[in-house]
């Protein structure tokens, strides 16, 4: 054997026995053998995930500049870690905010939102009527508890709005640019200025458009918020959530965050940032096949009508086309079963092989669910019949399968009612 053959590997190093700890005792060795040991520096492709609950430094005086917040640094991963910190950095990016803030789930970032906003008790909270349900029920349930008043309106009816703001002064304002689940488009950027003008802040919920689709922060919205389980993740195996806000507010947000401890775990942080890799392909896709969905849909004799803001029928299509980016309208889409009630659309989703029932939306697969019953059970009868939303009202996320098989199914399925 040559003298080269003979040469062990360069990372025979790091699998030696640990010599830092070797005299010490066998449930010693156990605890500590193996840990905080980094002798070459390495710098990893990927960002991994760093599962620590805590971090340590060699000198107490570089934790106390840590704890001090004269250096930066991790101390305890309720307050920051590594693996979170990096995709609260990719976020902003994607949405040319200042700052994110990774949260346990949609609901922890909208939660994180109002509070980080520094609304008061006696403050007015107004909220778009058709929101997310389990928003609306926050909105409506909760804040009032806490000494908030909260109104909802109809936020595509502009001259309304604002005569409500005038007269009602509200601190904060709460919406969707495309609403859940009837796909209404709000002019978010006309909405902003005219909360500004009377001295409110928004809260923009973007789940549904995504960067993709819109910036708020770029015409001027204060915070932004994510379900990032969602499109931005998108493989249906992650809970989280984020808020994105400007410099000035982020010391008072980040401090609310981790008093309220809705912050990401790691594990759940590197599943998200693997997930926005692809997040541009898989979007398109989805948004693709949605359209595509909508008009066989417009078409089908069993579905007396489509909400989705791509087509020319939607009333407002013509906003969709002036507010939205890259020529996409969204991978969502709700449609209305003829003489429809609760038996009958689930005797169709029943007879679905390919979709999914899920109550969930943004995944690779599409996936399918019954408002009433799902998203925005949270709402009395008489609040969904105000909303619109209708006892025959479906609800479609579509996913990257070929739409021709997503077509064949929901033919099969809505002519076998």
């Amino acid at each position: 054997m040559t003298s080269e053959q003979q040469k062990l590997p360069a990372s025979f190093e790091l699998r030696r026995r640990d010599e830092r700890i070797r005299q010490r005792r066998l449930e010693t060795q156990c605890v500590h053998a193996g840990e905080r040991h980094d002798p070459i520096h390495a710098r990893p492709s990927t960002t991994p995930i760093y599962l620590a609950t805590t971090f340590t430094y060699p000198h107490t005086q570089e934790l106390d500049d840590v704890l001090a917040s004269r250096a930066p640094g991790y101390v305890y991963a309720r307050y920051a870690s590594p693996t979170t910190n990096a995709l609260e950095q990719a976020l902003a990016t994607l949405e040319d905010a200042d700052a994110a803030l990774a949260c346990s789930s949609g609901m922890a970032a909208v939660h994180l939102a109002v509070v980080g906003s520094q609304v008061r008790a006696g403050d007015v909270v107004l909220c778009a009527a058709d929101i997310y349900g389990t928003t609306y029920a926050l909105v409506n349930n909760l804040l009032p508890r806490l000494g908030l008043q909260t109104i909802t309106a109809d936020f595509t009816r502009l001259d309304e709005l604002e005569k409500l703001i005038r007269s009602k002064h509200p601190r904060l304002l709460i919406f969707e640019v495309l609403t859940n689940p009837l796909l209404k488009v709000i002019d978010a950027p006309a909405v902003v200025e005219m909360a500004h003008r009377y001295g409110a802040r928004t809260i923009i919920d973007s789940t549904f458009t995504t960067p993709m689709t819109i910036q708020p922060m770029g015409f001027g919205a204060d915070f932004v918020v994510h379900s990032l389980t969602k499109f931005l993740a998108g493989h249906g195996d992650v809970l989280a959530g984020a808020v994105l806000c400007r410099a000035p507010d982020f010391e008072q947000m980040y401090i609310t965050s981790y008093q309220l401890g809705c912050s990401l775990d790691p594990h759940a942080a590197y599943l998200a940032l693997r997930g926005l890799k692809t997040f541009p392909l898989r979007f398109e896709r989805q948004c693709a096949n949605a359209m595509e969905l909508a008009l066989f849909l417009e078409g089908h004799p069993a579905v007396a009508r489509v909400h989705y803001p791509g087509l020319a029928s939607h009333p407002h299509h013509a906003l969709a086309r002036r507010l939205f980016r890259n020529n996409l309208f969204g991978a969502v889409l709700s449609f209305e079963i003829k003489d429809g009630d609760a038996t009958k659309v689930f005797a169709f989703m029943e007879r679905l092989r390919v979709i999914l029932p899920a109550t969930t939306l943004g995944d690779v697969q599409s996936t399918i669910l019954y408002p009433a019953h799902s998203s925005h059970a949270a709402l009395t009868e008489e609040e969904r019949v105000r909303a619109g939303i209708s006892s025959a009202l479906v609800r479609l996320s579509a996913g990257i399968e070929h739409v021709e098989d997503l077509k064949e199914d929901l033919d099969q399925a809505l002519r076998g009612l």
